[in-house]
C-alpha cells in the first residue's frame, strides 16, 4: 500500500476526528479541534501531528509528537501516540509515520527518542526503564 505522510493541516482536523477517537476514546470533537489547532499554530519545530493517507486520499493514520528539551544535550523526539488503521496491514501505515517523524527529529536536531506510556503501566515497567538506555546504575561492590 502506498502511503503519503504530511503534517496535519486545518482542513484535515474534522476528517481526522474518527482516527483520533481510536486512540483517545473519550476525546470530544471540540477538545480535538482545540488541541489540533494549537499544535498547528505552535509550529512543527515544537511538535505536531502527522497524518497518513492512502492512494485514494483516505486517512489511515495519525502520529502525535513533541520536540522536548532535555536537561543536557540536544532535544528529544517524544511520540505521544501513533494510531494506524488498515483492513489488512496497519504496520505499513505505522512504518510510514515513524519514518517521517524520525526525519522531522533529524531536522530538529534531536538526539534521543522517548515514548509516552500511561502512568498506570504494568509491573514490568522497572525492567522497561532499565532496558531503555535512560538509566545509569553504579555499584561499588
Amino acid at each position: 500500500m502506498a502511503v503519503t505522510v504530511r503534517h496535519l493541516a486545518a482542513e484535515d482536523i474534522d476528517d481526522a476526528y474518527v482516527l483520533i477517537r481510536l486512540g483517545y476514546a473519550d476525546l470530544s470533537q471540540a477538545d480535538w479541534r482545540t488541541m489540533a489547532r494549537q499544535r498547528i499554530e505552535a509550529g512543527e519545530t515544537t511538535g505536531g501531528i502527522l497524518v497518513a493517507r492512502d492512494r485514494m486520499g483516505r486517512l489511515r493514520g495519525l502520529l502525535l509528537y513533541a520536540i522536548a528539551p532535555k536537561f543536557a544535550g540536544r532535544p528529544s523526539l517524544q511520540i505521544d501516540r501513533l494510531i494506524s488503521f488498515d483492513l489488512l496491514d496497519p504496520a505499513t501505515v505505522a512504518d510510514a509515520l515513524i519514518a517521517e517523524v524520525l526525519r522531522v527529529a533529524e531536522i530538529c536536531d534531536c538526539d534521543s527518542l522517548s515514548l509516552v506510556r500511561p502512568l498506570d503501566a504494568p509491573p514490568h515497567t522497572t525492567a522497561l526503564v532499565l532496558a531503555s538506555g535512560a538509566t545509569v546504575l553504579h555499584q561499588v561492590f
